[in-house]
């Protein structure tokens, strides 16, 4: 956490703390993911994915998301249905114990498609909060102040024209 001589950090670099630097784009989704991985583990006790899972997908993407950098927060909004479309088919594989000779049949299609449709109203919410919360850190808490417009300068006449 470093910042210039003024004690502030730049606006593109803060997190939603403004003396705080932000994480960068990598970093905030490697925090996501580790939370909801750490969600699945607990979940992995009882052997499927249940309130464990819920949880570390929700506060992982918000924490991503109010921890990363300004100028990452696109990531940030975008991360939660990637996040959610990798993992939860990922641990079905997993708890199916991997997927068999016929991986490409109906049945098992099924089953690594019923979980992701079962958990869509917890993505749509999850990203629907994620972006609310980016767009008001991007427009409302500190809008990027306008570049200042250049001043035009009177150009002389060419020396042709002057006579």
């Amino acid at each position: 956490m470093s910042t210039r001589r003024s004690g502030r950090v730049p606006a593109d670099e803060r997190s939603v703390v403004s003396t705080v630097r932000g994480l960068p784009a990598w970093s905030a989704v490697l925090l996501a993911v580790a939370v909801t991985l750490t969600g699945v583990a607990i979940d992995s006790l009882s052997g499927g994915l249940g309130t464990g899972f819920t949880v570390g997908y929700f506060l992982g993407c918000l924490v991503a998301v109010l921890a990363v950098s300004r100028r990452a927060l696109f990531v940030a909004g975008i991360q939660p249905p990637l996040i959610m479309s990798v993992l939860v088919p990922m641990a079905s594989v997993i708890a199916g114990a991997g997927l068999t000779a016929a991986a490409f049949s109906r049945s098992q299609m099924i089953s690594l498609v019923l979980p992701l449709a079962t958990r869509f109203p917890l993505m749509l919410t999850t990203t629907l909060v994620v972006v609310a919360i980016a767009l008001i850190r991007a427009f409302v808490l500190e809008p990027r102040s306008p570049r200042p417009v250049a001043v035009r300068r009177q150009r002389a006449a060419p020396a042709h024209a002057r006579r």
